[in-house]
């Protein structure tokens, strides 16, 4: 019986991480729908750009679980376009309509940005764990293009928070505890 809880235990354990999966997506096209089932639209206002639910087309309402990051990568994109990195960081004040930004909800802190692979790729990060989206949030995202992106190709992902050290160590504690408990009144 000992045997067969303290196996049980270490799945659990182990299963652990497996909890924390990202939430990956892809797409194309003028406009469509995401994992885990989020609007999409390029050009929505006129201008070229690339936003969920669209660049000036409101909010959002998240319908996954916590998240703190979010990257997006650009493929098949015409010569010469990518993200306009002097859009970067126009913050949430200004509402779902400018610039290149992550906001959730309450529109606080927007999230750090940063360009990478030539300005085709960017990920956006909470910052000092404020304004995470969580599952009925509303949110918006804009990305700002340097021209007609023409519907090209994107993949990314929503990644959800690692869990701090300390709260593995509470559990690996506590499971510790309920073995030797257990152990305890099968020797008794």
């Amino acid at each position: 019986m000992l045997r067969k809880l303290a196996f049980l235990l270490c799945l659990v354990v182990v299963a652990s991480p497996a909890l924390f999966a990202d939430i990956i997506f892809s797409g194309s096209g003028s406009s469509g729908t995401i994992a885990p089932g989020q609007p999409f639209n390029y050009n929505f206002d006129g201008n070229f750009d690339w936003g969920v639910p669209g660049v000036g087309n409101g909010l959002a309402t998240w319908s996954g679980p916590t998240i703190d990051e979010f990257t997006i990568t650009f493929s098949g994109l015409p010569h010469g376009v990518g993200i306009d990195p002097g859009s970067l960081g126009s913050g949430c004040n200004g509402g779902f309509s400018g610039g290149t930004v992550f906001c959730a909800s309450p529109y606080s802190q927007p999230w750090v940005a940063t360009l990478s692979n030539n300005d085709t790729s960017i990920t956006f990060m909470a910052q000092n764990g404020g304004d995470l989206l969580t599952n009925g949030d509303q949110f918006f995202v804009n990305i700002d293009l340097t021209g007609n992106a023409n519907g090209a190709a994107f993949s990314g992902t929503w990644l959800e928070p690692v869990p701090e050290p300390g709260s593995m160590v509470l559990f690996g504690s506590g499971a510790f505890a309920l073995v030797g408990v257990l152990r305890r009144k099968m020797l008794l």
